[in-house]
């Protein structure tokens, strides 16, 4: 599922959507094999973060009070919208809509991750379609999870990051582009961070899968 997501540049709008927004989306996923059957218009969906050509769906689910609905070429899910001049295709409108109707969903996949993308801020998370991309490795192994506190005026930043300790034994954050992230762990948890850094050297690393939960997840990789 997550090698067909394409991250969009940092110079795609983020989109903020309203109920009434919501709603008009909602309606393109229903209803949609007479606008889509055979054309080139482009698609995603927001189950998965596929994007394709309206022709490349090959299965329909039938509807009793009208046309037949989309159902995606690559999860099978009645999830499908096509672009519109009032709402451009993009992965960040994929996992916004993925967050509001997938969200139970996605809370159960992120008990389990092990790995996701570095992401600078939370609309580069939006943009790179993170919550489609993470995936939980068998070779990993989570070894506890602490909770962070941010800097004032600094965004969230997160993604797999390295830990490592100064000089005075202060923990430090980098991320996969050699940037200290502006994240401390809370009083009370460093203890367990120092003690798996020392236990397990560069095999640990740290997970920082969702920007607005400010936590560190733990892992040693094996793999």
């Amino acid at each position: 599922m997550a090698r067909r997501v394409v991250p969009g540049d940092p110079s795609v709008e983020v989109p903020h959507l309203g109920p009434n927004d919501l709603h008009a989306l909602n309606r393109l996923t229903a209803y949609n094999r007479s606008e889509l059957e055979g054309s080139d218009c482009r698609c995603g969906c927001f189950h998965c973060g596929s994007m394709f050509l309206a022709r490349e769906v090959a299965r329909w689910m039938a509807e009793k009070d009208g046309a037949d609905t989309a159902l995606c070429p690559r999860c099978g899910c009645d999830a499908v919208i096509y672009e519109t001049p009032a709402y451009p295709l993009s992965t960040a409108l994929l996992t916004t809509l993925y967050l509001g109707w997938f969200g139970s969903e996605y809370d159960e996949r992120k008990r389990s991750v092990t790995y996701a993308p570095s992401f600078s801020d939370y609309k580069g998370w939006l943009r790179k379609g993170i919550p489609f991309r993470m995936e939980s490795r068998p070779a990993d192994q989570v070894a506890g999870e602490v909770d962070l506190f941010r800097e004032p005026e600094r965004d969230d930043a997160g993604g797999m990051v390295r830990i490592e300790t100064s000089d005075h034994r202060d923990l430090v954050f980098i991320d996969e582009w050699g940037r200290s992230l502006p994240y401390t762990v809370m009083t009370g948890q460093q203890r367990l961070v120092r003690g798996l850094v020392d236990e397990h050297g560069p095999r640990l690393r740290g997970l920082i899968a969702d920007p607005n939960d400010w936590k560190l997840r733990l892992i040693v990789e094996y793999g």
